[in-house]
């Protein structure tokens, strides 16, 4: 009988409570975040970013169990510009979805965005390890592997990129993208050659293509692939800087200056965009705008090599060869994996006639950059002038005559090589062949008469030699007479 007592009681408090419920007329938790959730996604529509995340929090704080409140409130935050709770939320979405890419993925891209590579590849990283087959990662990895010069995982990404979707021509590009930065430049050109028939509209390929040309010293093929880049898509900063600074190469400043101020517009923290139109300014000699503009790049992104490479330059030019030292070794420290910032050293040097400097710098170049053809030629050059290592020096030479064909500038270093080596057959042809190319070049020139008179000095002092020694070996006969 207490038991049944019990159970009633029990029962009616339940109904009260059930009632007392309903008569408040407050709906569950969970179908309050509902609610809250829908108006979110309204803001959002209407463009309302902040308040959706707004809104998107409280159905977070009534359903704490549901992830995807929390994933919607970090997108919502990310697109409202506050990056830093943006990562916060995702990362606490990241962890009650440990089987979804989207939080690790949304991570990696706001970093990416703010050019913190490493934190964007860890990101990234993560968002693989739950899928491995998702072409969007390891396309994303790719570009960054790329960007930070590991060019192995970038290798390793594209293989199994290549295995999902071996026909597709942004993987090709991405292949042709690492076999140019690692200096393969034929392998690259074949690799892009194809893409190129594939699919002739890609904008990435031309992008590509235009790289390769710039690096390989084609400005002009390298603008009127930018160019055609732009004809795809109007709009892109970045095919704006590329066309900017292969413009700004032809001398084309006016152009170069059109493309960057564009480029900003767009985009107003594109710190490539800046450093460019430093450039320009520094191409017009306006001393002031062009520091105006590569300090504002710094300003926005310190760790970003190629601004402290142009305030060198702005330095050099102004005959500030000191801060100009000073802003090439900050270059060298941020990316020492970019020749760049090492070579301009050694020009500097070079002109002061400190030889053994230059030359230090360009060998720890190649240490980080062992395939550069840059540090590789003015290596050569250096060692020739200096009269030291070259058996080295005719090594790099060979090296690029194999790839390059004839070079004009390695057949002199060549023809320098064997003259210091007393090789005179040799030098003469070398510059026989170097002057059918260009047979008014001064410079070829005067080497062919310092040839013919350093053979003319040696036969001159040879035969000297050669007299003396022969008295020397014959035997010595004594004649009577000469008593």
């Amino acid at each position: 009988m207490n038991s049944h007592r019990t159970f009633y009681s029990c029962l009616l408090a339940v109904s009260l409570i059930s009632g007392c419920s309903l008569f408040s007329g407050e709906k569950p938790p969970t179908e309050r975040a509902k609610e809250f959730y829908q108006r979110g996604v309204a803001f959002e529509k209407q463009g309302q970013p902040a308040q959706a995340a707004a809104v998107y929090g409280k159905a977070s704080q009534l359903d704490p169990a549901n992830a995807n409140y929390l994933l919607h409130q970090g997108l919502a935050l990310k697109a409202a510009g506050d990056v830093g709770q943006a990562i916060m939320v995702l990362s606490k979405a990241a962890q009650m979805l440990p089987e979804n890419v989207e939080p690790e993925w949304q991570i990696g891209l706001i970093f990416a965005e703010r050019q913190k590579f490493p934190n964007a590849i860890e990101h990234f990283e993560k968002a693989r390890r739950i899928d491995n087959n998702d072409p969007k990662i390891l396309k994303k990895l790719v570009e960054l592997y790329i960007g930070v010069k590991r060019f192995q995982d970038a290798e390793r990404a594209l293989r199994k990129l290549r295995q999902l979707n071996p026909d597709d021509v942004d993987i090709i590009t991405l292949q042709a993208d690492v076999l140019l930065r690692q200096g393969r430049e034929r392998e690259a050109l074949k690799k892009l050659q194809e893409a190129a028939s594939a699919a002739p509209d890609n904008f990435n390929v031309h992008i590509t293509l235009g790289k390769h040309m710039m690096k390989s010293g084609q400005f002009e093929a390298a603008a009127k692939e930018f160019e055609v880049a732009l004809g795809i898509d109007s709009d892109n900063p970045k095919a704006m800087v590329y066309l900017g600074n292969a413009y700004l190469k032809l001398g084309r400043t006016d152009e170069a200056k059109a493309q960057f101020s564009k480029a900003l517009k767009l985009k107003a923290d594109d710190v490539e965009a800046s450093v460019g139109l430093g450039r320009v300014f520094l191409a017009k000699q306006d001393f002031d705008k062009a520091l105006d503009a590569v300090d504002n790049a710094i300003t926005q992104n310190p760790t970003f090599a190629d601004a402290h490479v142009a305030m060198g330059e702005i330095f050099s030019r102004q005959g500030q060869d000191k801060e100009a030292i000073r802003s090439f070794k900050r270059a060298a420290e941020i990316d020492p994996t970019d020749p760049k910032p090492r070579i301009r050293m050694a020009n500097l040097y070079r002109a002061k006639h400190l030889l053994a400097d230059a030359i230090a710098e360009l060998e720890m170049a190649l240490i980080y950059a062992p395939n550069s053809s840059q540090v590789k030629r003015l290596l050569a050059a250096l060692y020739v002038e200096n009269n030291d290592n070259l058996s080295t020096a005719m090594e790099y030479v060979k090296e690029q005559l194999a790839s390059e064909g004839l070079d004009l500038e390695m057949l002199k270093v060549e023809a320098k090589i064997f003259l210091l080596q007393k090789q005179f057959d040799k030098a003469k042809n070398v510059t026989m062949d170097a002057l059918a190319i260009s047979p008014e070049d001064e410079d070829l020139l005067v080497l062919q008469a310092k040839i013919i008179d350093a053979r003319r000095t040696s036969k001159k002092h040879g035969g000297s030699n050669a007299r003396k020694r022969r008295k020397k070996a014959g035997p010595i006969i004594i004649r009577p007479d000469d008593y």
